[in-house]
């Protein structure tokens, strides 16, 4: 194989020389033919002598200085021995018929006249003959000079020192090194092949062995098991879950998986697979070493210090390369797609209880935020990433999991989740304990479990900890390197090292290992932040064998019972048996208001903790106690007589366990932070296409540059370089740094964020949703009025407690869920502002035991509360039974909604106005509760503990009316204004009633000043929609939105508002999504119903979602943005939080996703703009002539105006106001692609004038660069002329401009001069560049080595020679210094280039003319964007 890569390489180097359209020095401007030049700065050979007096004056030995001698190299020495003689040529002096000594070298350069580089050396002999005089100086070439050639029987009496060449040394290939590598190459091949045959006869059986199972466990309960006496001890439910694939279906693959399904495959280890699975690793890193070691054989520091000393020459060197690398590359990538089951290919499959490791596979779905508007080419690729990905299972995600055990259970830990080996079912599932689904049968459990009981269920659920695995920084440095990314950057090093490009390799690895280091540090100091969110624990009481004893909270397992103290974190989810718990919920919810728990109640009450009816009862992990307060168990005190007797030794408040670990609903969220569901946006859909076009692109240059450098071995390497600029490894981190840039923007405005990518979204969001109370409004209520209803008549609204009756201040005082923490009112702040409005107070020192709360009047009456019913969102209403101390009656109160509370009050309490009453009261902005009463008399206290609730409500009479006022945020109106002047779509969905809610809106203008509301609502089981301010029904809702569409779509006269009601029933008859864009109001919305609403405005546009984190979590996280007015962790309630509770966040994270997605689409034009530049400009260019830019021009481009540029384009500032449009989104799109090719057909067009322009010089003509007689190997000699000097000056200067013309877009971002650094860095930069092409010869110029030369040169063109040392110009003049007059007219092209690209920028592109286009486009083909009110 090397053999025949060598051959083919070898045969491909036979070309022509280069340019091949124009042949270098044929003829001048005038089409003359171009005089034989002369060549200066040639150096003379040694002068071989018989004796030393033969020698030319110009060369003869000096004296010798006393006490040495003069030697035959023509030196002076204190001994001869072992000095060599150069005239020998490295033979011995009896090979010689006469022995020569050598003359002293001549140091001073001669200049040959019409050089001819077909008898170049004769010419240079000639002229250092005549120099010396050893021709007459009119002799002319050709003519005898009477010097031999070296001969080892020449007896001539003066010799030129010409040795012969030495023989190069081959590679024949079949040294002991190359005999080595064939062998171990061989021997690994066949080991391979003996394993994959051995391995398939071991697992012929395999398929049979693998199983399917549920990741989640089944919690149903069948209602044989559901009785309190097995729900005592708990009811083991035990995975999968059903699923339509057979448990042991031999044809069952990964890929055809159901959802929430996983395949396990048992594997058992191999003595010969562990031995092949170091083989892997160790010839994985024997490919690294072997390309380590040709480059160092390249530079001399593998054997003796010799370049090609292992490799024998540069050919050889070169082609060996060149079949590793692709070896290299090629093993390398396999290990990379194969790495998460490489060691399980090096183990045996057999059955799960034999298997020492279980690999667990399951389909990673992957989630379109937004479709976007894709081409046919998006589409097209799209398509076909999506058969490869189903073709080869890349979306299937493998893990190994150890299998443990403890006694003779058999378990793996999978994603934080414990699956135990249930033999009946032949395989591993998860495990859920269900202890009760009432009330009651919970409360059975009080006693607690016992020490058998709990080590058993610890088994199956696993330990009460989630462990975080965070790596050190090595290791995660090393995950971090082990990418495709990664891997291509670090093959493309590997030619630059090997190519003596070690220089800007250098600059290159440090740059990537700076980012990497970086990315690492953030990665693992995140990760950090999860694990001490995790990871938490500590000691509590629990009650085991009867025995209250201290236990560490791992240990927790669903049916133990906690002692509840304040200040403890809670470990599990759980409810309150006994006492009752003040806690903080805001890690959970975001809101920071303390949340009051109560004990369950003895009562068959159905209980199921994620209904908001068991929330009251209910305690989560994660959560912190304030306070606890001491009870009997239940709160129905006739419970006692069924209880344990209370001693003294017994905790007052106790919790019991549900559920620990991951069944927690904190452990499911961290389950969500650290096994996250991917998700895609149209940019990363189309990054896809990007990737694919530049590398075609570079596909395409690779074959130029091949073709053009010659088709050898060395234009390969010269290929690759274009490929590594037409495809810039920077491209992937470029997306990201905008984002990260606003990210910190966002930071410092107090508004947090955990999911980078969605910033993007926030650039595109046209549907903005809001909460109302708490979000648009104050987060409080403040009291109003009670308006009392007598006899089925209102009274006036009274705002003084005290003018009411007894009856209804008793109500407003004890109907409500308020208590008393240190002085301090917490519950619902309408209760607290309700209770607050009354002047009563809480008495802690309770006068009954029967009594939950004692409340005491400003004038000392007392009313004890003895039941209480919290407030249900199925319900909508809260109810309380009390005693009065002073007649002993109890009476009982219901409050809740206006419209639920006319359903249960009794119908002759219901004023026949009542609809408009309440109407009018919600029109004015009120939020309007009602009160229901009744009077049950003097009751025995134990019977009223034992009615239901819905006997004890029954028959109540209405009372009045509670009015409560929300009022607005100062800055709201002017949030909702700058979000419809920035093309964005305002939408109310709140809990509260539709017209309180279109009070708000029309307060805040979402809703205009003139427009009517119609409210659709359900009416005897249909939809009516009525007009809010008439109250007249609008019999034909389309038609009425049709008149006002069509006379301006974006003007909006006519809002929609609905309930739930209507909105479900919308839903059902399938018009929900032909009228969704005209409702502004979702009202009476439960926090399933907004999650619903949500994703239906999902459907249709990048939907935003704006509250304060309290039941509207789940509409939150659903949302393609989702943002928490509220300081709680933003990882857990939505991807973004703001600590500022005002919605001048949204409007805030919206201009900041803007700027972030512009900045994000400027790096990557930026970026593609270099591999257009650099890859088509200015290397094909180059190849073109066979010259390469000097090596510092390359430095300061791609080690230094690359980042910092990109760093720069990414510190434009922000736009001060929302833009009436968004920025494109798309990679590939007629916006992004025109200013990309734009820019590259006038900097094409501005290079080749430049080239044109110099070859229109007549100083230039006959002066051309001629590679033929130079080895194409050494680029850094190939960039001594003007050519390579005229690409550099003129790319440089449009690669540094391009960062300018990017960095325009003032609708997003503030205006060009206020990117202060990129202003500071492009005038740098430029003014650099600017210096190098006008200045004269200077040290500076000389570094870059453009308009410069050799000393002695420079001195006679009547210049200041540059003391800088530089090595020796690689052209016959010795110089590039250009004409001034030249010089100045190249820069003024240049600077004409960056006007011309920056005008088409901001006019075309950006300006008039682009937005002509594009409403002629518009006109002509319509517009593919939605269109809806504002």
């Amino acid at each position: 194989m090397v053999r025949y890569l060598v051959l083919v390489t070898g045969l491909a180097s036979v070309a022509y020389a280069f340019p091949a359209f124009n042949v270098p020095n044929s003829v001048n401007v005038d089409g003359d033919t171009c005089p034989v030049m002369d060549r200066s700065g040639l150096m003379c050979p040694v002068l071989c002598v018989r004796d030393f007096n033969n020698c030319p004056d110009l060369i003869q030995p000096s004296e010798c200085p006393a006490g040495e001698q003069l030697c035959d190299d023509g030196a002076c020495y204190d001994s001869c021995d072992n000095v060599e003689n150069p005239c020998l040529c490295g033979m011995s002096a009896s090979d010689f018929d006469v022995l020569y000594k050598a003359c002293p070298s001549y140091s001073t350069s001669v200049t040959v006249k019409q050089y001819n580089l077909s008898t170049k050396q004769e010419q240079i002999e000639f002229a250092c003959a005549q120099t010396w005089g050893l021709v007459s100086r009119n002799a002319t070439f050709g003519s005898d000079t009477s010097v031999a050639l070296w001969a080892t029987n020449e007896t001539a009496t003066t010799m030129w020192n010409e040795c012969p060449l030495a023989a190069e040394p081959k590679l024949s290939f079949t040294e002991t090194v190359c005999l080595a590598f064939y062998g171990i190459i061989g021997a690994e091949v066949l080991l391979y092949i003996l394993w994959h045959a051995y391995k398939s006869i071991r697992e012929r059986h395999a398929a049979q062995m693998r199983r399917v199972c549920s990741q989640l466990p089944k919690t149903q309960v069948s209602p044989s098991v559901a009785s309190d006496k097995q729900y005592e001890k708990g009811v083991v439910q035990s995975g999968p879950s059903s699923i339509d694939v057979p448990m042991s279906d031999a044809t069952v693959s990964a890929s055809q998986l159901p959802a929430g399904s996983m395949l396990l495959r048992g594997y058992k280890n191999d003595i010969a697979g562990l031995f092949m699975y170091g083989l892997t690793l160790l010839s994985t890193a024997g490919w690294i070493a072997l390309l380590m070691i040709i480059v160092l054989d390249y530079y001399g520091k593998v054997k003796g210090g010799v370049a090609y000393g292992l490799l024998a020459n540069s050919n050889d060197s070169m082609s060996v390369f060149i079949f590793v690398w692709h070896l290299a590359a090629i093993w390398l990538i396999a290990m990379l797609a194969c790495k998460r089951r490489l060691r399980n290919y090096f183990r045996i499959e057999c059955s799960l209880p034999q298997a020492r490791v279980v690999q667990v596979e399951e389909r990673q779905e992957e989630v379109i935020m937004t479709e976007g508007r894709q081409n046919r080419l998006t589409q097209l690729v799209t398509k076909a990433y999506n058969a490869v990905v189903l073709k080869f299972g890349l979306n299937i995600v493998a893990e190994s999991c150890a299998t443990q055990h403890i006694g003779a259970n058999q378990f793996i830990e999978y994603r934080c989740t414990r699956y135990v080996f249930i033999e009946k079912a032949g395989s591993f599932e998860c495990h859920a304990f269900v202890l009760g689904e009432t009330h009651r049968s919970l409360l059975d459990c009080h006693n607690g479990l016992t020490s058998a009981e709990a080590d058993a269920r610890l088994t199956r659920v696993g330990e009460n900890f989630i462990r975080v695995y965070v790596p050190s920084f090595p290791v995660g440095l090393l995950q971090e390197l082990f990418s495709y990314t990664y891997l291509y950057q670090m093959m493309c090093l590997f030619v630059w090292f090997y190519f003596n490009y070690f220089k800007l390799a250098l600059v290159q690895l440090c740059v990537i290992l700076i980012s990497a280091f970086i990315k690492v540090f953030i990665r693992l100091r995140s990760e950090r932040r999860v694990k001490m969110l995790a990871e938490r624990r500590n000691q509590c009481r629990v009650r085991r064998n009867g025995v209250w004893v201290d236990l560490d909270t791992a240990d927790l397992v669903p049916g133990d019972v906690v002692a509840v103290e304040a200040n403890m974190e809670v470990m599990c989810d759980g409810c309150v048996l006994r006492g009752e718990v003040v806690v903080d919920e805001s890690s959970l919810t975001g809101e920071a208001m303390p949340v009051r728990k109560l004990p369950l109640k003895n009562e068959a009450i159905a209980y199921d903790p994620q209904n908001s009816a068991s929330k009251a009862y209910s305690v989560y992990a994660g959560t912190r106690v304030l306070q606890c307060t001491g009870s009997s168990y239940g709160s129905a005190p006739t419970s006692l007589d069924t209880m344990v007797p209370v001693d003294s030794a017994e905790p007052q408040t106790q919790i019991l366990v549900l559920r620990t670990r991951t069944a927690t609903d904190k452990g499911k969220l961290i389950q969500r932070i650290l096994f996250p569901i991917r998700y895609s946006f149209v940019l990363d859909e189309q990054l896809r296409v990007s990737i694919l076009a530049l590398l075609a692109y570079g596909g395409v240059v690779f074959g130029l540059s091949i073709w053009l450098m010659g088709a050898d071995r060395t234009s390969w390497y010269y290929g690759l370089f274009v490929v590594s600029q037409a495809f810039p490894p920077l491209l992937p981190a470029a997306l990201v740094i905008g984002q990260s840039v606003a990210a910190d923007r966002l930071r410092r405005q107090q508004i947090f964020c955990i999911d980078l990518p969605r910033i993007n979204l926030c650039g595109k969001v046209r549907l903005m949703l809001f909460d109302k109370t708490g979000t648009l409004t104050h987060s409080g209520m403040q009291f109003y009025s009670v308006q009392e209803i007598a006899n089925t008549t209102f009274g006036d609204a009274e705002q003084n407690i005290e003018k009411l009756s007894d009856q209804i201040q008793i109500g407003l005082a004890s109907c409500h869920a308020a208590t008393e923490i240190d002085q301090q009112l917490i519950g619902n702040p309408v209760d607290v502002e309700q209770f607050q409005a009354t002047g009563w107070r809480i008495e802690n020192n309770r006068e009954d035991a029967h009594s939950l709360d004692t409340l005491i009047a400003p004038d000392h009456r007392t009313v004890h509360v003895v039941r209480r019913f919290e407030f249900e969102h199925a319900r909508q209403s809260m109810s309380v039974a009390v005693q009065d101390a002073a007649t002993r009656h109890v009476h009982v109160f219901v409050k809740g909604s206006f419209e639920r509370i006319k359903k249960i009050a009794r119908v002759d309490s219901v004023p026949a106005d009542y609809d408009a009453v309440t109407a009018a009261w919600a029109k004015q902005g009120c939020y309007v509760l009602a009160l229901a009463h009744r009077d049950l008399g003097e009751m025995d206290l134990g019977s009223v503990s034992r009615m239901p609730r819905a006997q004890l409500e029954a028959g109540c009479s209405l009372v009045s009316l509670l009015l409560f006022r929300n009022t607005l945020k100062e800055d709201t109106p002017q949030a909702i204004a700058e979000l419809r002047g920035g093309d964005t779509r305002s939408v109310m969905v709140t809990g509260d009633t539709a017209l309180t809610a279109a009070y708000i809106a029309r307060e805040c203008g979402m809703v205009d000043a003139t427009a009517r509301v119609v409210l659709g609502t359900i009416e005897d089981d249909a939809l009516i929609w009525r007009d809010t301010a008439t109250d007249k029904v609008v019999d034909d809702i389309n038609a009425e939105i049709c008149a006002v569409t069509a006379q301006d779509p974006q003007v909006s006269q006519v809002e929609l508002a609905v309930t739930e009601a209507a909105f479900n029933w919308l839903i059902k008859s399938g018009q929900i999504r032909h009228l969704l864009l005209h409702i502004r109001i979702f009202a009476r919305m439960t926090p399933q119903g907004k999650i619903t609403c949500v994703n239906l405005h999902m459907e249709r546009a990048v939907t935003a979602m704006c509250g304060d984190g309290g039941n509207d979590t789940g509409a939150l996280r659903a949302a393609h943005v989702g943002i928490a007015l509220s300081e709680a962790e933003a990882s857990i309630v939505s991807p973004f939080s703001s600590a500022n509770p005002s919605i001048m966040s949204c409007v805030t994270l919206l201009r900041e996703g803007r700027a972030g997605l512009a900045t994000t689409l400027a790096a990557y034009k930026f970026l593609v703009n270099y591999a257009v530049v650099m890859a088509l400009l200015l290397e094909v260019t180059q190849f073109y002539f066979s010259v390469i830019v000097p090596e510092a021009v390359w430095i300061m481009v791609d080690g230094f105006t690359t980042s910092i540029m990109i760093l720069s384009i990414t510190q434009a500032q922000t736009a001060k106001k929302l833009a009436p449009s968004r920025p494109t989104g798309q990679l590939i799109g007629a916006h992004t692609l025109a200013s990309i090719w734009g820019q590259a057909a006038i900097n094409i067009a501005f290079l080749y004038g430049s080239i044109g322009l110099l070859f229109a010089q007549s100083w230039f003509r006959c002066n051309e660069f001629d590679s033929s007689d130079i080895d194409t190997s050494l680029w850094w000699l190939l960039g001594d002329n003007y050519e390579a000097e005229v690409i550099s000056i003129v790319c440089l200067f449009q690669f540094i401009n391009a960062a300018g013309v990017y960095n325009f877009g003032y609708r997003y971002r503030r205006v060009w001069a206020t990117n202060y650094l990129l202003v500071l860095m492009y005038s740098a930069f430029l003014a650099v560049v600017s210096a190098i092409a006008l200045a004269d010869p200077n040290r500076f110029g000389c570094v870059f080595r453009i308009n410069c030369g050799n000393t002695q040169t420079v001195r006679d063109l009547g210049y200041s020679a540059s003391t800088v040392h530089i090595s020796e110009y690689n052209n016959p003049l010795g110089h590039n210094v250009m004409p001034r007059q030249f010089r100045w007219t190249l820069w003024a092209m240049c600077v004409v280039n960056a006007v011309v690209c920056l005008a088409y920028e901001k006019l075309v592109v950006l300006g008039p003319v682009g937005r002509r286009v594009k409403a002629w486009w518009v006109a002509k083909h319509g517009d593919s964007k939605i269109q809806f009110k504002l």
